[in-house]
């Protein structure tokens, strides 16, 4: 990703780099130019006195830094912007491929750490650790490089207190800070993991009486984080305050020091300067080196995200058969890592147009066999297949075109009825949208809205009822073409005359394809209705 961006990077280094130059020129030649000025009027000579040329240098030297300072943050800032754009992207694919297994091994807290706080906190590497670092080290060599030109003595001075100041301070700083950001980055995902919990349950915890507790657990977790993240900012702060007294001691004793007789006093007093002037870049090198160990932990930490292998990988495009919806299984069978429950072995066939009602108690493995059919989690033991292929040799994409999945906890997004439906059909009509929303017996509800498809849902439809929520992304589900359709508890919050008219509107809509509905409820699926009872394990 570095390498999209490694011209405009680079670029902002070399601006970095030419306006802290620039400053530091500016000061040291501004202060050569005073003190001769100072002498050629003491010495009765400021007649033949040149102030044009040494003027326009520092003109330049002005709109030197004040450009390059400018376009470092427009091209730095936009180069890191473009990377945190695509970082999220890879991210984000990552994650579902990595769904529903082994993304569950991460609480949602953890997960939203990552995905926001810990990227965040990689714009640092550039912005505040290698750019400031770059420009530190340039600044500081530079000075040095300079001060053993004019004056040996007085060079390896400048050398002792740059050196000490740009690196033996910040790395001392670094090196406590490192393990200290590490325990920064964890608390902060603990933090915001146990908020999200305690928003999660706060109902029920109000409910019960421990939500006082459980708000004075947060608290005091929260305090521990602000003592961490004082911590951090004091050492930082230490850090600078070290680094000004030695750049003063630095330029006391190049002031004090007897320098060799050619050196004239507009040389020294621009050294003098520049080791002062200096300060802008050295200063920020302990928080440079700070900020780039919390960038290293946050990259540990999303690449353990990116390092995770799915637990489905699915094969090159492959030649396949017409498509028709039919199912075999046989001796199909799957057990949940450190569990006892999942699916014990099943053997079945389904032609294709079959509706299959999955009746069971919690546990007993109707999520996991629906998980299997769509190929979310791969079988540990036995074959399945799909229109006489096996499951295991379709692509990714042939599959998605072939199945259409309703979750036992499915999503509706902060966006209007309309939209939320379109994710499934982008294509499809008012008129299709307001067909679906009456085979899930949404209709009349419709003709309620007040602003009828445009009406806004809110996320995870806050502003439903629970069936109607339910019955939302059930529509959603069956506005995608597909020739088998998987439904988790479709049911779920309606009553029987209610769940009786949505079956008939999902047989009535799916036509010829094959259903196959996970419920607890005895709902007549048709004809061709087969019912399947799984035991637990």
């Amino acid at each position: 990703m570095l390498r999209s961006q490694a011209r405009p990077l680079l670029l902002a280094a070399l601006l970095s780099v030419l306006g802290l130059g620039a400053a530091a020129g500016l000061v040291a030649y501004s202060g050569s130019f005073i003190t001769a000025t100072a002498i050629a009027g003491a010495a009765a000579g400021a007649v033949a006195f040149d102030i044009f040329r040494p003027g326009a240098i520092i003109r330049l030297l002005a709109l030197v830094r004040t450009t390059a300072r400018y376009g470092e943050r427009v091209i730095g800032h936009d180069a890191v912007l473009r990377l945190l754009a695509q970082l999220r992207c890879a991210v984000f694919a990552q994650l579902s491929v990595l769904a529903p297994l082994p993304l569950a091994r991460w609480s949602e807290g953890d997960l939203l750490q990552r995905l926001v706080g810990d990227i965040d906190t990689l714009d640092e590497s550039p912005l505040r650790a290698a750019l400031p670092l770059l420009g530190s080290s340039t600044i500081a060599g530079g000075v040095v490089v300079l001060a053993l030109v004019l004056d040996l003595r007085l060079g390896l001075m400048a050398a002792a207190g740059l050196s000490a100041a740009a690196a033996i301070v910040p790395a001392l700083v670094a090196r406590q800070g490192a393990q200290q950001s590490r325990q920064l980055l964890a608390q902060t995902a603990l933090r915001r993991e146990r908020l999200v919990d305690a928003l999660r349950g706060l109902t029920t915890l109000s409910l019960c009486g421990a939500w006082s507790n459980w708000r004075s657990a947060w608290q005091a977790q929260d305090d521990q984080l602000v003592r961490l993240q004082l911590q951090q900012r004091l050492r930082e702060a230490l850090g600078q305050a070290a680094t000004v007294l030695l750049l003063g001691a630095t330029a006391w004793l190049l002031l004090a020091a007897t320098p060799a007789a050619a050196l004239p006093p507009t040389a020294r007093v621009g050294l003098v300067l520049a080791v002062v002037a200096s300060l802008e870049a050295v200063a920020g090198a302990s928080g440079a080196l700070l900020a780039w160990a919390r960038a290293r932990a946050a990259q540990a930490r999303i690449g353990e995200l990116l390092q995770q292998a799915p637990a489905v990988v699915f094969p090159a495009v492959a030649t396949l058969p017409p498509a028709r919806g039919a199912l075999e299984l046989h001796q199909l069978a799957y057990t949940s890592a450190g569990r006892n429950s999942g699916l014990a072995a099943l053997s079945l066939s389904l032609p294709a147009g079959t509706r299959l009602l999955v009746r069971a108690p919690s546990g007993a493995g109707k999520s996991t066999l629906l998980a299997l059919l769509s190929r979310q989690l791969a079988a540990q033991h036995g074959e399945l297949l799909l229109d006489g292929r096996a499951l295991a040799d379709y692509d990714e994409a042939s599959l998605r075109q072939r199945i259409a999945c309703l979750p036992q906890r499915p999503h509706l997004f902060a966006a209007s009825l309309a939209e939320n439906l379109r994710l499934a059909d982008p294509a499809a009509s008012d008129a299709r949208l307001h067909e679906v929303l009456h085979a899930v017996d949404l209709g009349a509800w419709l003709q309620r809205l007040p602003a009828g498809l445009d009406t806004p849902i809110g996320e995870y439809g806050l502003g439903l009822s629970g069936g109607e929520a339910r019955r939302v992304a059930l529509a959603c589900c069956l506005l995608r073409p597909a020739v088998l359709y998987l439904l988790d508890e479709p049911f779920e919050g309606l009553d029987a005359a209610t769940r009786t008219r949505v079956a008939a509107g999902i047989g009535h809509w799916i036509g010829g394809a094959t259903l196959v509905v996970c419920s607890h409820h005895a709902v007549e699926l048709g004809a061709t209705g087969q019912l399947l009872v799984l035991q637990a394990r």
